[in-house]
């Protein structure tokens, strides 16, 4: 089931925004950790994320397209190839952070989406940084406003079943980036290399990941954090991500709430918090 959220508006412009969300790891190996200008990215960075919202926005209207659940992801991936294929011709397409986007939609749709521009005025400015920078302080109505990586805050909202505040959280970002198209931001994206999927990749068995937990997976993951396993190991036996299992020791009172994960966090024991 897809849980859709239109609105109607009248203005005058060409293109379409563009913004997704989505679920998945990221493929370290594959990013490039400077701010370099000159290497083009590789879209394998993104090979194994999953997209869960889709929206767009142009002078007709807002379309979101959100799956419920996990199960809904492939009807999703039908109706954004459906959409795509017409959106293509509102040119010029525009995002923030269009690698994301175009590399989601080659790695998942099998479908290479160029985007015109990336709605900044230079490489590796953040959202907040651009908006405050032409003056909108609005939030939009967005949950996470200002929050540091708001788009985490939307993917762990969705895998919480919290499916109101993700599409909040993507309509929020759709009119933050029609609004700094209408204020003339816009740069030509650095270049991406559409780089086949790379089936050889070493990809954890999370064939339980977004599944909802049930008392007996709750009891075992307690019984590995006390017998002393690392963050790493257990995601391993309970085939889910590592921020998943941390965030459900804190809802489980194992790891106090206001201690962040951080990915140098997963080698962690019960006694590197003691």
């Amino acid at each position: 089931m897809l849980i859709e959220h239109h609105e109607n508006q009248d203005l005058n412009y060409s293109g379409t925004v563009i913004d997704i969300e989505t679920i998945g790891e990221y493929c370290k190996q594959y990013k490039i950790h400077t701010e370099d200008t000159i290497t083009p990215r590789d879209s394998r960075e993104y090979q194994d994320h999953k997209l869960i919202i889709f929206g767009y926005i142009n002078k007709r209207g807002l379309h979101i397209y959100c799956a419920k659940d996990q199960k809904c992801i492939p009807e999703l991936e039908e109706k954004t190839k459906q959409l795509l294929k017409v959106i293509v011709e509102e040119k010029p397409l525009y995002a923030l952070n269009c690698h994301q986007e175009m590399s989601v939609f080659f790695h998942q749709l099998n479908m290479k989406i160029p985007i015109d521009k990336e709605l900044q005025s230079r490489e590796f400015e953040s959202k907040d940084q651009a908006l405050r920078d032409v003056g909108i302080y609005e939030s939009f109505g967005d949950p996470y406003h200002n929050k540091y990586k708001g788009g985490l805050s939307c993917r762990e909202a969705w895998e919480q079943g919290d499916i109101s505040s993700a599409i909040k959280h993507n309509r929020a970002c759709l009119l933050k980036e029609q609004a700094l198209m209408l204020k003339g931001r816009g740069i030509t994206p650095l270049p991406l290399n559409f780089t086949e999927t790379d089936e050889a990749s070493q990809k954890p068995d999370l064939s339980l990941a977004y599944q909802p937990w049930n008392k007996e997976q709750e009891d075992n993951l307690k019984r590995l954090w006390n017998s002393g396993r690392t963050i790493n190991s257990i995601a391993d036996e309970c085939k889910r991500t590592r921020k998943a299992i941390w965030m459900r020791l804190q809802r489980l009172g194992e790891i106090l709430s206001d201690v962040p994960y951080t990915d140098e966090k997963d080698s962690w024991t019960k006694t590197n918090l003691q």
